[in-house]
């Protein structure tokens, strides 16, 4: 019984990743006036790109999307296509066993054309000394309340990685004339889990208020869901990188 469990959580966020490839390609061909045996063909390659996995097969179905939304402009059918892009790229850099600062690291990029950041921070775990430690940074170095001291260590991120629980704020910092500041406005913040055991925090952070919604944050909470199984190590082991 426990395998079985096991196995349909696995398979959870992949299903959840097919049922949005049809929503969005189902959308974008109405905008693009494609005729059914053309979305459906596209729709296969997607199912294919997703069930079977694999860097360079979900990489080209990545592409395709990139060139779809380039071709719809500027509407949220075209954020939308972004964003299964991105979710495609992560679950192809998700193969095998991976360390979870390259890992990490790596979704924060390709992330990027998904979620309208101007910085992200990805942090991992460190088991030995129940703390979260910044490995891969884009733009500046993103927390919150660094003074303020959790259970594993300072800073917003150490909340979310104690709670396990994503935190998503639209107008941190706002200013009352609507002026972007230096710090950051919009805070997005999402615990990466292996099972009920936190291996890492996701911090994205832009200075206008309103940047980030709550598609922002699903987008990378099922990224974090796609990327678990090949952050899974054997009972003990730490979750930062085995050998400095």
């Amino acid at each position: 019984m426990k395998t079985l469990t096991t196995a349909t959580a696995k398979a959870a966020p992949e299903t959840e990743l097919t049922k949005r490839a049809e929503r969005t390609l189902a959308k974008a061909s109405e905008a693009l006036g494609w005729k059914l045996a053309e979305r459906l063909r596209r729709q296969v390659r997607l199912e294919a790109a997703v069930s079977g996995g694999g860097r360079e097969r979900c990489e080209k179905a990545a592409v395709e999307l990139d060139r779809m939304a380039a071709r719809l402009g500027r509407n949220a059918i075209a954020r939308d296509t972004l964003r299964l892009a991105a979710l495609l790229r992560v679950r192809g850099l998700a193969e095998g066993p991976r360390e979870v600062r390259d890992l990490l690291g790596e979704m924060v990029a390709a992330l990027a054309p998904a979620i309208p950041y101007e910085s992200a921070t990805a942090f991992v775990y460190e088991k030995a000394s129940a703390r979260l430690l910044p490995v891969a940074v884009q733009g500046a170095h993103v927390d919150l309340i660094p003074d303020i001291h959790f259970d594993n260590g300072a800073g917003f991120s150490s909340w979310v990685a104690k709670t396990r629980r994503p935190v998503l704020l639209s107008s941190f910092r706002e200013d009352p004339n609507g002026v972007a500041v230096e710090r950051p406005a919009s805070f997005l913040s999402i615990p990466v889990c292996v099972d009920e055991d936190v291996v890492g925090v996701l911090n994205f952070a832009h200075r206008r208020p309103g940047t980030f919604t709550p598609a922002d944050r699903d987008v990378v909470l099922l990224a974090a869901r796609l990327a678990a199984p090949a952050l899974a190590l054997p009972a003990g082991d730490s979750y930062l990188l085995r050998s400095a």
